[in-house]
């Protein structure tokens, strides 16, 4: 239970627009294509999540095997299409785990 007190909850984060994959990366969380809008979404392990347009399915189907994903995002992603941040990363240090504390604690007493 102690533990628990410690563990700050990952935030909600935005509904996917798309359904994403979890994908092995130390960078990359998730991953989503929609087709027909021609869409990629990307959850970061920061908890940011960014949607890349007019992507082609073949960039995608090469996320999904590229061995380094994150280095396929720099690389053949970033800066090449158009992209807006879904959702901020969360708060990170003394006050952010105070708070995250705090709300632990509120739930164990309520």
């Amino acid at each position: 239970m102690t533990a628990s007190l410690l563990t700050a909850r990952r935030p909600p984060c935005q509904a996917p627009r798309v359904q994403r994959q979890a994908v092995q990366s130390r960078a990359i969380r998730s991953v989503g294509y929609d087709p027909a809008a021609r869409e990629l979404e990307i959850e970061f392990h920061s908890g940011q999540v960014y949607l890349y347009e007019q992507v082609p399915q073949s960039v995608y189907d090469w996320l999904l095997r590229a061995p380094n994903k994150g280095i396929y995002v720099t690389r053949q992603i970033t800066g090449r299409y158009p992209e807006r941040a879904l959702s901020r990363p969360p708060a990170t240090g003394p006050d952010a785990l105070e708070q995250a504390l705090r709300e632990s604690l509120a739930r164990i007493e309520s």
